[in-house]
């Protein structure tokens, strides 16, 4: 089963950004303040919860120390543009497995969730991939081989496209790149190819998505 996880931020770039960088991993559901994540946490039971401080309607340590309270144990991690030494002691007193601070790299956001993403975050997906395939491992290989042979031109399309605003070549090389991915087990790779499908003009989308192609490309098949 997929991660569910919930971010709890009330700046709209950062809630974006945080959603497109982790979607390939599970479900991601965004809040924009507390009651909104209170109603939430009320229909749905999530792995990880992603809180900000300051929100509109109060802080996000005391809201959790009040779940906590209430015997919710769901784990969770603070955001915070002011962290010292003693803030961050304070905050993982209060019930945080980790506290990242603000503004956020995509590098160091999915670094520090690590423990959560799990086998959710593999480049390759090998027991999909030969599912695929027959069992054959010999033929996963090549194909992962000839995948990887196209992966810097599609992601030079991608950049192109999307400077020059060319909706139909994006599209073009967004398809052959999901076709793609089933056959290689490139899981978290065509998650991000149809995050962009979904949203064709955001740029949070296009830099998971390069990021994740040059996961691949760094990652032996």
């Amino acid at each position: 089963m997929s991660l569910r996880l919930l971010v709890v931020e009330d700046d709209p770039p950062s809630r974006e950004f945080i959603r497109c960088t982790l979607s390939p991993f599970g479900q991601v559901d965004t809040a924009g303040s507390l009651g909104e994540a209170e109603a939430l946490c009320a229909r749905h039971r999530y792995g990880l919860l992603l809180l900000d401080m300051a929100l509109p309607d109060g802080h996000g340590d005391d809201w959790l120390a009040a779940q906590r309270g209430k015997g919710v144990q769901t784990d969770a991690v603070a955001l915070t543009a002011e962290l010292d030494v003693e803030r961050r002691q304070r905050l993982m007193a209060r019930g945080f497995a980790g506290v990242l601070p603000k503004p956020l790299s995509e590098a160091r956001l999915r670094q520090a969730l690590a423990p959560w993403l799990g086998a959710a975050g593999a480049t390759w997906d090998d027991p999909r991939a030969l599912a695929a395939l027959g069992g054959s491992q010999d033929a996963l290989l090549r194909m992962r081989r000839l995948f990887l042979d196209e992966l810097p031109r599609q992601r030079a399309c991608i950049v192109a496209a999307t400077q020059q605003a060319d909706a139909d070549a994006l599209r073009g090389v967004l398809h052959q790149m999901a076709a793609g991915c089933g056959f290689v087990g490139a899981h978290a790779l065509s998650a991000a190819v149809e995050g962009l499908r979904a949203e064709p003009g955001s740029a949070s989308a296009v830099a998971a998505l390069l990021a994740r192609i040059d996961e691949a490309l760094a990652t032996p098949p």
